[in-house]
């Protein structure tokens, strides 16, 4: 949740204690003790919503970034085996299919690195008699299978944390834009019946309906010495 929409809940919150420590003043008028039930409801709302929001997503994508790095190292490897041993059988063909740098990787979409892996698995497969003197084995062909497979598996669960996110994102647009609303539209008007009967409770309403930006330090100006 940004920093605007914080500060607004800090007010939310505040102005609810204030009417239920003051409720003796409303409480027999039953459309204010409606808009204010409803408020709470939006509030409790807005913070059931906020937990999953604000969740740390940083361990998937962690875990995500590091899978990455560890296909590209082992897929860079297994392929400059596989280019040497072309290279060294006058396979120009496989040469080809192998000879990319490290950075083309790199620059490879999340599909299409795990893909490219596959291919690459399935070359190693068909030449693995020929790699076994450059260290290539089939057990170790089966575990790059498996890391491809790790890697692919952490895709869904990013895009899902990201879409479930956006729509925790709008829920709570939709949240705050209905109780302003009710703060507005039914609070705040409700409230100038008091401006006469109980000015030091419309006068307290009113300093804690105000929105203070917790984001922002004020300090004092430095005062200049005065020479002596």
């Amino acid at each position: 949740m940004n920093k605007q929409d914080e500060n607004k809940l800090v007010m939310m919150r505040a102005l609810i204690s204030f009417l239920r420590l003051n409720q003796t003043i409303w409480q027999n008028a039953q459309p204010f003790v409606s808009a204010v039930n409803e408020l709470e409801n939006l509030i409790a709302a807005i913070e059931l919503t906020r937990q999953s929001t604000d969740v740390d997503q940083s361990g998937l994508v962690t875990e995500k970034k590091t899978l990455k790095a560890n296909l590209i190292n082992r897929h860079f490897e297994l392929a400059s085996q596989i280019y040497v041993m072309a290279c060294q059988s006058k396979d120009s063909i496989l040469q080809a299919k192998v000879g990319y740098p490290k950075s083309e990787l790199e620059g490879k979409r999340e599909g299409e690195l795990a893909s490219g892996s596959k291919t690459l698995v399935n070359i190693g497969r068909t030449h693995l008699q020929a790699l076994i003197p450059y260290g290539i084995t089939d057990s170790e062909i089966n575990n790059f299978e498996q890391l491809i497979l790790a890697y692919e598996n952490s895709l869904p669960s990013t895009r899902l944390s990201v879409s479930e996110r956006k729509a925790n994102n709008e829920k709570l647009k939709a949240l705050f834009a209905s109780a302003k609303q009710v703060l507005n539209d039914q609070i705040k008007r409700m409230m100038l019946r008091y401006q006469t009967s109980s000015p030091d409770f419309y006068a307290g309403y009113l300093n804690t309906c105000k929105v203070v930006d917790y984001g922002i330090r004020h300090e004092k100006p430095v005062t200049p010495e005065t020479p002596v």
